[in-house]
C-alpha cells in the first residue's frame, strides 16, 4: 500500500527517473499520465532540476508556478503564472535564443495563445504552430508536455 501522498510520490518519481536515467514500472498509486512524464532522454535539453522541480518555473521564464512545460524538437515552452498572469518562454535548443516572458492566455479548443506583434505562438498537446500575419510559417509537434499546477 502507498504510504505518500500523491504529490510526494509524484516528485520522488520525477528526481528518481532523472538521476536514474528511466522511468520506474513500479509507480503504485500514481496514473499512467505521470509514468509518462518520468521518460528521461539523454538527449533532452531539459535539464533534471528542470524535471525535478515541476511546480516552478525556471528563473529564465521569469519564475511563478508551472502551467505547462512542452517541448518540441526545436524548441523548449515554459507556461508560467505570476500575479494572477500566464506568460509564455519558448527557447530554441539549438541556439538558446526565444521568446522571454511574453504576456499568454488560453483558448478554448486551441490551447495556448501568445502575440508578439504580427507573430502568434500556439501551443498545446500535440503541436506548436508559429503564425505570421496569419500564415503558418512552422510547426512542431510535440514530444514531451508535462502539466503543472493551475492552482
Amino acid at each position: 500500500m502507498n504510504t505518500y501522498p500523491n504529490q510526494q510520490m509524484k516528485s520522488l518519481l520525477l528526481i528518481l527517473a532523472t538521476t536514474c536515467g528511466t522511468a520506474l514500472s513500479f509507480v503504485g498509486n500514481v496514473n499512467s499520465a505521470v509514468a509518462s512524464e518520468l521518460i528521461a532522454n539523454h538527449n533532452s535539453a531539459i535539464n533534471s532540476r528542470t524535471i525535478a522541480n515541476v511546480s516552478t518555473c525556471p528563473q529564465y521564464a521569469g519564475g511563478g508556478r508551472l502551467s505547462a512545460q512542452i517541448e518540441t524538437r526545436n524548441f523548449i515552452i515554459h507556461l508560467c503564472k505570476r500575479r494572477g498572469k500566464l506568460f509564455y518562454t519558448g527557447v530554441s535548443k539549438r541556439n538558446g535564443r526565444g521568446i522571454y516572458s511574453l504576456p499568454a492566455y488560453t483558448e478554448e479548443g486551441t490551447g495556448y495563445v501568445a502575440r508578439n506583434g504580427r507573430y502568434e505562438y500556439v501551443v498545446n498537446g500535440a503541436s506548436l504552430d508559429i503564425i505570421n500575419n496569419g500564415k503558418l510559417i512552422q510547426s512542431e509537434s510535440v514530444i514531451r508536455y508535462i502539466s503543472g499546477y493551475s492552482n
